[in-house]
């Protein structure tokens, strides 16, 4: 079994919005593979079906971004999952809109979801998957003014970015797919790009 959760805010406030690339990668994923979300038993919505003749879960947390772990928790308890079974999948302002990344663990890297995931649960074990979404734009922003971080990630993603955004995303659903199917070693070697990874410096986000 693989739980696939999304990372994201709930609400309408937030649909759209940068911070919320886990969940649209996700719901992409279940679009294009039938599957539909339900209320799950906590703070969860979940959507269930196979891929490759192996069960999947796909989770999108009803917790603001800040509290994901006590979601994630909750997810790990109900399926009887170890945390070697999950794959968060989530937004990264430090990657390049177009670039999706694969990791087997590492820190939180400055979100506030990830964060809060590695706090409950108490170790930095587990699988992610980041989507990057820094343009020239928010870039140029940042470099004018970083406190504007918490501002910037809650933001709505413009129109004219739609069709960029939405081709990153069926790459992130690619990606999915690829550790379902063949496994996250085999995977990073597909979609982790082989030139060098321009990591901007860590800024604490705040999402609520």
């Amino acid at each position: 079994m693989q739980i696939i959760i999304g990372l994201g805010n709930p609400g309408n406030r937030y649909a759209d919005t940068w911070h919320n690339l886990g969940f649209i990668s996700v719901d992409r994923f279940a679009e294009k593979h039938g599957l539909l979300f339900k209320a799950g038993k906590g703070k969860f919505y979940a959507a269930s079906g196979f891929f490759n003749s192996e069960k999947i879960i796909l989770v999108k947390p009803t917790t603001y971004m800040n509290l994901s772990g006590e979601a994630v928790s909750q997810i790990i308890n109900y399926f009887e999952a170890e945390t070697g079974s999950i794959l968060v999948v989530y937004d990264d302002i430090n990657l390049p809109l177009g670039t999706v990344r694969l990791r087997k663990s590492g820190s939180a890297g400055g979100h506030n979801g990830l964060r809060s995931i590695i706090g409950t649960l108490d170790t930095q074990d587990f699988a992610r998957l980041r989507i990057g979404f820094r343009t020239d734009q928010i870039n140029s922003i940042l470099t004018n003014n970083p406190a504007i971080l918490p501002d910037l990630v809650l933001a709505k993603i413009p129109s004219a970015l739609h069709a960029d955004v939405l081709e990153t995303v069926d790459r992130s659903v690619e990606a999915i797919e690829s550790v379902l199917e063949n496994g996250i070693d085999r995977t990073m070697n597909r979609f982790n790009e082989k030139n060098s990874e321009q990591e901007k410096p860590d800024s604490a986000e705040k999402a609520d």
